[in-house]
């Protein structure tokens, strides 16, 4: 009974001795290259796929530190335009990812607004804004959008529609019939306050 194997109840375990021998002779059968590269190629491709989901949901709370922000310069925008009884204009540009104010007055052709709340602010580098909507007008996804704040109050009402993740947003709104500015979160098809 020499050319047969015995009987090994746990093949397992004689598979594991037949490696072990075959390491110490030097007959271990390795990966080859295409086998190591097809692996490569795959876990690629999983990770450029995987990848984008997370980088825009990276920090959710500086998506909404962003637009409460916001919301809270352009509530003080308003109540400045209505006290001061000046013109200003709030313009978010889209292509160079900030938003700017700008005044209206004599003698200050550039527009600059001297006010330290109101200065020009560049976007979080992963924040994306899906839309900006005013009415009347579209809704905008590039270029520049300019509300104006009068000294009655908003001239237009408007929306900034800011992605926070894969079907989640945060959606700053002014009406300007009641002259009021609020953030909500709009999830699938409900919404709530922030």
């Amino acid at each position: 009974m020499r050319g047969e194997k015995p009987f090994v109840p746990f093949p397992m375990i004689s598979r594991q001795r037949e490696n072990a021998r075959s390491i110490i002779r030097g007959r271990f059968r390795g990966f080859t290259l295409v086998e190591l590269l097809i692996v490569l190629a795959v876990l690629s491709i999983l990770f450029f796929i995987v990848t984008p989901r997370f980088v825009g949901s990276l920090n959710p709370q500086k998506t909404k530190n962003f637009a409460l922000r916001l919301r809270n310069a352009l509530v003080y925008l308003n109540e400045k335009a209505v006290l001061d009884g000046k013109l200003y204009l709030f313009t978010i540009d889209l292509d160079n990812r900030m938003y700017t104010f700008t005044v209206s007055e004599e003698g200050n052709p550039g527009g600059e607004v001297r006010d330290r709340y109101l200065k020009t602010v560049q976007f979080p580098e992963n924040l994306r804004i899906k839309s900006v909507k005013t009415v009347p007008g579209d809704e905008v996804d590039f270029g520049k959008v300019a509300v104006p704040f009068t000294p009655v109050g908003m001239m237009f009402s408007f929306e900034i529609v800011i992605e926070e993740g894969e079907d989640s947003f945060l959606v700053i709104r002014g009406n300007h019939l009641s002259n009021s500015i609020r953030t909500v979160r709009k999830e699938a098809d409900e919404e709530s306050e922030l």
